[in-house]
């Protein structure tokens, strides 16, 4: 399709303007973003195939670096605005682990070209076609040389919305102040940041950097990530997560758009290009407030083995710039060099990269980078803290505790005594502690450290801690913190979804487990999740069908335990003991708890044994105390004097 022309496709009730960027139900507008959009189109366009995911990702964000979890975002975000239901769709189909396919039933009208009639039917009062002059830095700008150029495709369907949203905004706000996470939905057309009443510090955004050749994708990540770890150090200055950034930066649009839709007072935006053994780094920091003013601009050119020296100078800039003054404690934190070798700063870069895809191969490659990065600096106390976490993960795979804790705990202990200044390697010692060693006094200790370092750490570790010793109200404030720090995440989603659940908010769980399965409907812990919500609820059939989707997805690791309990509870003792059997054999692939076995033995009344799977299980150290003080599954269990001493042992009565 070229500019000229353009194609209106229809389904149902629904009608797509390629022209004009737009997507209609009926006679009503529905915005959508622009990834969204495209991903639309391209699907409808290829509509007699199925698309894969990588090709999708290659065609929506052509050379930007995102994960899938980008790609079933949008995909749950285009099915709200379709009212589809992955379950049974009507539009978009998931085929599992390969990518989507459009089975809606298209009528496509033929292209009208450019300044023709208007076609029959069509109302006139829609969004005229209109020419995109291209877009200029502002005056000053040290990259006037290069034009800031936005995809027309991109721009379009966005600028209406964004000029009067950011009008209306500006009219409101009127000094810089404290921005808080309200959603986990994403529209650049709005904050998703609510404007607090007496703004306590100011907030900022570091956007990746961008490459003006063909370098490493890592490297601009890399600058934007070491830049929001060093202004973090100050208290009056709210960063936010990288994880954040790159759900509103995988737009494209410019970064005026961006920091009015997060809602900070400044954005930090950088470019960068290499030239032999040299390497050029423009930055520029943008007052959002201030209608995208510049407050400070510079260009660093340095040899490609010091490139990330410019780190501290852009730190010390920008913090100069901005209305925040540093006490001498964070001063020295901002300027401490946590390597002096680029080469383990970048790997321990890919090494997060990798280990937030939220795969077990990806989590095993993040490993090697991790590996690799304290090789080449065995003092690198924060990379130690990031392999440490990476260890534990392989919990989330069915790893063994007793193959991943001591690897877990040894680097965490590395790095805290390489540096008793880093806060991730306080938050493992206390997640340590707590999860399993069962030694409440030391993961308090180490969780206040983590906190008095870096007030944003450990609201999710921390919460279950609180739930555990029956603090459940603080526990939750704990889990809405995280949620505002992260409104993207769905682990994170997940996680205070099942608080609901073991706190008996039954309904409210479902709602949250719902709006996590829009962003990622193939995420079996939260599939196994619902199913436990459904079964408390009473819905046992609703229950038995996600337990089974979830076993499906993972080979049992989710969801065949639960259902084990679900025919336990229904009296099918065949089916309990076939339940039994597949998760004795699964055990020669991953680990299985004899948590899991505790709770079906107790669903059939056998008390003395359940009590023996979880003594057994705090042996192994993969019994949870907040599911063990918690879990509805275990309420007649509780009533039993045995139960009782054995929590009472533990600190839990």
């Amino acid at each position: 399709m070229t500019n000229q022309d353009f194609t209106i496709f229809r389904f149902d009730d629904f009608s797509v303007e390629t022209r004009n960027f737009k997507l209609f139900k009926a006679e009503e507008a529905i915005p959508l973003e622009p990834k969204t959009f495209l991903l639309l189109t391209y699907l409808i366009e290829n509509r007699d195939r199925l698309v894969e995911k990588r090709e999708l990702l290659d065609a929506v964000w052509k050379d930007v670096a995102v994960t899938e979890n980008a790609l079933t975002r949008e995909i749950g975000k285009l099915r709200r605005s379709l009212g589809d239901d992955p379950k049974t769709p009507k539009y978009i189909e998931t085929v599992h682990t390969r990518g989507y396919r459009f089975i809606g039933r298209i009528q496509a009208d033929p292209p009208v070209i450019a300044g023709a009639a208007t076609p029959v039917g069509e109302p006139m009062d829609r969004t005229p076609e209109f020419a995109l002059p291209a877009v200029q830095g502002p005056i000053g700008d040290p990259w006037a040389p290069v034009t800031r150029w936005v995809p027309y495709k991109l721009f379009v369907g966005l600028s209406i919305a964004i000029m009067l949203a950011a009008s209306a905004w500006l009219l409101l706000r009127k000094e810089p102040g404290a921005a808080k996470p309200q959603a986990r939905s994403m529209d650049l057309t709005k904050p998703v940041f609510a404007k607090t009443a007496k703004p306590s510090s100011t907030t900022l955004a570091v956007l990746p950097f961008q490459s003006l050749g063909s370098d490493d994708r890592y490297i601009g990540l890399a600058f934007a990530d070491a830049l929001i770890t060093k202004l973090s150090n100050s208290r009056q200055l709210a960063v936010q997560p990288l994880s954040t950034v790159l759900h509103y930066a995988d737009s494209k649009s410019d970064s005026l758009a961006i920091g009015r839709a997060m809602n900070v007072d400044y954005v930090l935006e950088g470019k960068y290009q290499k030239v032999g053994e040299h390497t050029r780094v423009t930055v520029q920091l943008l007052c959002i407030v201030c209608n995208g003013a510049s407050r400070w601009a510079g260009t660093f050119d340095e040899t490609s083995a010091d490139v990330f020296q410019v780190q501290d100078s852009i730190s010390q800039k920008v913090t100069a710039a901005l209305p925040v003054e540093l006490t001498g404690e964070e001063q020295m934190r901002m300027a401490k060099r946590e390597t002096s070798k680029p080469e383990a700063q970048l790997a321990v870069f890919k090494g997060k990269f990798l280990q937030d895809k939220d795969t077990k191969e990806a989590l095993e490659k993040s490993i090697g980078e991790l590996q690799a990065a304290v090789q080449r600096d065995a003092k690198y106390a924060a990379g130690w803290a990031l392999l440490s976490d990476s260890y534990r993960r392989r919990e989330w795979y069915g790893g063994n505790p007793a193959q991943f804790l001591p690897l877990t705990r040894s680097a965490a202990l590395r790095a805290n005594e390489l540096d008793g200044s880093v806060p991730y390697a306080h938050s493992m010692l206390g997640l340590i502690a707590f999860q399993y060693d069962w030694d409440f006094a030391t993961a308090r200790r180490e969780y206040a450290r983590a906190r008095e370092i870096q007030p944003s750490w450990v609201h999710q570790w921390y919460a279950r801690m609180l739930l555990a010793t029956n603090r459940a109200s603080e526990a939750e404030a704990e889990y809405k913190r995280f949620i505002k720090a992260a409104p993207f995440s769905v682990s994170g989603g997940e996680h205070y979804a099942e608080f609901l659940f073991l706190t008996g908010q039954y309904d409210h769980a479902a709602e949250e487990i719902h709006r996590d399965l829009v962003m990622d409907p193939d995420f079996a812990p939260a599939l196994e999740l619902l199913g436990l919500v459904y079964e408390q609820q009473g819905s046992l059939d609703n229950a038995e069908q996600e337990f089974k989707r979830a076993s499906e997805l993972s080979n049992g690791l989710f969801g065949l335990p639960a259902l084990g309990h679900l025919y336990a509870t229904k009296h099918l003792l065949r089916h309990t003991q076939q339940v039994f059997d597949e998760m004795r054999a699964h055990r020669k692939d991953y680990y299985v708890s004899p948590y899991q076995f505790a709770v079906i033995h107790a669903a059939l009344g056998y008390t003395q044994r359940a009590l023996g799977e979880l003594e057994q299980a705090l042996n192994e150290h993969s019994l949870s105390a907040q599911n063990l003080r918690c879990d509805p599954r275990l309420s007649e269990l509780r009533r039993e004097p045995g139960y009782q001493s054995f929590a009472r042992k533990l600190g839990l009565l």
